[in-house]
C-alpha cells in the first residue's frame, strides 16, 4: 500500500478544435490548461498527480470554475513513470480518438462527475447571492464603516467549524490553551481564517521546550481536519521571489516603504498549478511574506462618512495606494492617510505612519514646500522645486492626481473624474490676467507631467479652425501676442473681443494707425 501512494500520474490533453495533442503543466489564469508539448525532453515541466490524492480533483473543479469553453479539452491519464515511452503511442491514438476509442478507454479521464459538482456549487452559491442578508450586510458594513482592517464576512461564508479542533493535542504540542486565544479575542479571528497577535508558544524538539513569540493561524486539509500554523518571527526578508514572482525593484521598494506590493500579481498554486490573480504583503509583525487571492478581497464604497469613488476602488483593486485620503469617521473625527489594500487585514487598511490630522496635513504640505527652496540653492534648489512640483500633480506611482480647481474655477464630479482620466475638461469663465472672463480647456500632459492649459479642444481628432472667441483675447492678456485689429488698442480685450469694441476703440485704433503710416517715408 506504500507503494501506491508514491503513484503519480500526468495528463495527455487534446485540444478537439485544433487536434493539438500536449501534456498539462498546470492551469492558466482563464481555466484554460497551461500545456507544453508531449515531448520526453519536458517532461520537468509536466504537473503531476498523486493518484490517491485530491490535487486531481481540485485541479478539474477548478478548471470547470474558470474554463468558459470546457468541453474543448478532452483529458488522457498516463503513469508519469512510464510517460518517456507513452508519449508517442498516445500522440499516435489521439490523431483519431473515435477510432481508436476502446484503446484510449483506459486512460481516459471522465469529468462529467466534476462538471455536474461545480454546477451545483455555483447554482447553491446564486442561490445564496438571492436570498435576503439584510442583518448580515447591516453587520458588515457596519464592521468597515469603523475601520477597514475588519473585512469578515461574504455571502455564504463559513468560519472554520472548532469542533475539528484537537485542543488536548494543540496544548501538549505548542503549549497553546483555548482559553488564553478566547480571552485575547484571537480564537474569532483565527476561526475566521485570520491570524492571531503575537503570543508566547512553547514547542517541544528533542525533548527539550523552547518558548517563541508567533502569531497563530488555522488551515484545513482536504477531509476538513483543522491544524495549527505557527508564522514565527523571521528576519528582514531578502524579497527575491514569492511564489515563481520575481520581485522587481519597485516591488521591493513598495514592500519595504509600506509592507504591499502595490499591484495584482500572478500567484501559482503549487498544488493545482491553477495562476490566482493576488495581492501580496508583508506580515509587519513577522517578516513573512504572505498572499490572498484578489477575489477574496472587498473593496468597500464608503468608510465612515466618506465616500470611496469609483475611481479610487478601481485604484485599491489594482493593489495602488489612495494618498491622502480624508477620511471622516461616524464620531465626526477626520485625519487624512493613505488607503491600501493589505493581506493580513483582508481588505483595505489605514497604511501605517500616514495618518495626520487635516490641519497637520496641511501645515505640512505648507512647510515643505517652503523648507524645499530654502535649504538648497542654486541647481539644486532649481531641482528640487521642479520634482516637487512635478510630483503636486502625479502620484508617486505616476497616475494623475485629482484637483478640484482651476484659476479659481471649481470642477465639478465629472470634470475632477475627466481630469483624473485623462481627458480634456472645458471651463467657462476662467478670469484672465486683465480681469476678464475667458473660456479654455485643461488637459493633464504626461510629457510635462503637469496639467497644460489649450485653446481648443485637445481630445477632438479632427480640429475646425478655432473661433477667435477666446483664443485671441489670451493670446493678447496673457501671452503678450498682437491681433492687428486690435494692436493699437490700450485696453486689454475682453471675452469674444477680436475687434475694437466701440466708437471710441474704432477711432484709438485709426488715429494711431494713421499717425505711423505718415511716419514711414517712401
Amino acid at each position: 500500500m506504500a507503494k501506491k501512494k508514491d503513484e503519480k500520474d500526468v495528463l495527455v490533453v487534446r485540444d478537439e478544435k485544433t487536434g493539438e495533442i500536449s501534456v498539462v503543466a498546470g492551469l492558466n489564469a482563464d481555466g484554460t490548461p497551461k500545456r507544453t508539448p508531449a515531448k520526453a525532453e519536458n517532461a520537468q515541466s509536466f504537473l503531476q498527480f498523486d493518484r490517491h490524492g485530491d490535487v486531481l480533483d481540485n485541479f478539474f473543479k477548478n478548471f470547470f470554475r474558470q474554463c468558459k469553453e470546457p468541453s474543448r479539452f478532452g483529458f488522457y491519464r498516463i503513469a508519469a513513470d512510464q510517460a518517456e515511452n507513452l508519449l508517442e503511442v498516445m500522440k499516435q491514438l489521439l490523431k483519431d480518438p473515435e477510432v481508436n476509442k476502446d484503446l484510449l478507454a483506459p486512460h481516459k479521464v471522465d469529468t462529467s462527475g466534476y462538471e455536474k459538482k461545480v454546477q451545483e456549487e455555483q447554482a447553491a452559491q446564486q442561490t445564496v447571492k438571492q436570498e435576503p442578508q439584510k442583518q448580515e450586510n447591516m453587520e458588515q458594513q457596519k464592521e468597515q464603516q469603523e475601520s477597514p482592517q475588519q473585512t469578515q464576512g461574504k455571502r455564504g461564508y463559513q468560519p472554520i467549524d472548532e469542533n475539528k479542533i484537537n485542543w488536548q493535542e494543540l496544548e501538549d504540542r505548542w503549549g497553546v490553551k483555548r482559553d488564553d486565544l478566547e480571552k485575547s479575542g484571537d480564537l474569532t479571528k483565527m476561526l475566521n481564517y485570520g491570524k492571531s497577535d503575537l503570543v508566547k508558544v512553547k514547542p517541544t524538539f528533542g525533548g527539550e521546550s523552547f518558548e517563541l513569540d508567533a502569531r497563530l493561524s488555522f488551515k484545513k486539509d482536504g477531509e476538513g481536519n483543522v491544524s495549527l500554523v505557527p508564522h514565527f518571527i523571521c528576519k528582514e526578508q531578502k524579497l527575491d521571489e514569492y511564489k515563481e514572482h520575481k520581485f522587481s525593484d519597485d516591488d521591493r521598494k513598495n514592500l519595504r516603504e509600506t509592507g504591499n506590493l502595490g499591484r495584482v500579481v500572478d500567484i501559482v498554486d503549487r498544488e493545482t498549478g491553477e495562476i490566482i490573480p493576488s495581492y501580496v504583503s508583508i506580515d509587519r509583525k513577522t517578516n513573512e511574506i504572505t498572499d490572498i487571492p484578489a477575489n477574496r478581497v472587498r473593496i468597500p464604497e464608503r468608510i465612515g462618512k466618506t465616500e470611496i469613488t469609483a475611481q479610487e476602488r478601481d485604484m485599491l483593486r489594482a493593489g495602488l495606494p489612495v494618498r491622502d485620503k480624508l477620511i471622516e469617521r461616524n464620531d465626526g473625527r477626520k485625519f487624512v492617510t493613505t488607503l491600501q489594500v493589505n493581506v493580513e487585514q483582508r481588505g483595505v487598511e489605514f497604511v501605517p505612519g500616514t495618518g495626520r490630522s487635516p490641519r497637520t496635513a496641511q501645515t505640512q504640505e505648507t512647510k515643505g514646500d517652503t523648507s524645499k527652496s530654502q535649504v538648497q540653492g542654486g541647481e539644486n534648489a532649481a531641482q528640487a522645486k521642479k520634482e516637487q512640483r512635478r510630483n503636486t500633480w502625479t502620484n508617486e506611482d505616476g497616475s494623475i492626481r485629482p484637483i478640484s480647481k482651476w484659476s479659481d474655477v471649481n470642477f465639478s464630479d465629472r470634470q475632477k473624474a475627466d481630469y483624473v482620466a485623462g481627458k480634456a475638461v472645458k471651463l467657462e469663465n476662467v478670469t484672465d490676467k486683465q480681469g476678464f472672463h475667458a473660456t479654455m480647456y485643461i488637459k493633464f500632459n504626461p510629457e510635462k507631467g503637469r496639467p497644460y492649459r489649450y485653446d481648443t479642444n485637445p481630445d477632438n481628432a479632427q480640429q475646425v479652425a478655432p473661433s477667435n472667441e477666446s483664443r485671441t483675447q489670451v493670446a493678447v492678456n496673457n501671452e503678450g501676442k498682437t491681433n492687428e485689429a486690435t494692436k493699437n488698442l490700450k485696453e486689454p480685450l475682453q471675452k469674444g473681443q477680436t475687434a475694437p469694441k466701440d466708437t471710441r476703440q474704432q477711432q484709438q485704433q485709426e488715429k494711431l494707425r494713421n499717425k505711423n503710416n505718415k511716419g514711414m517715408k517712401m
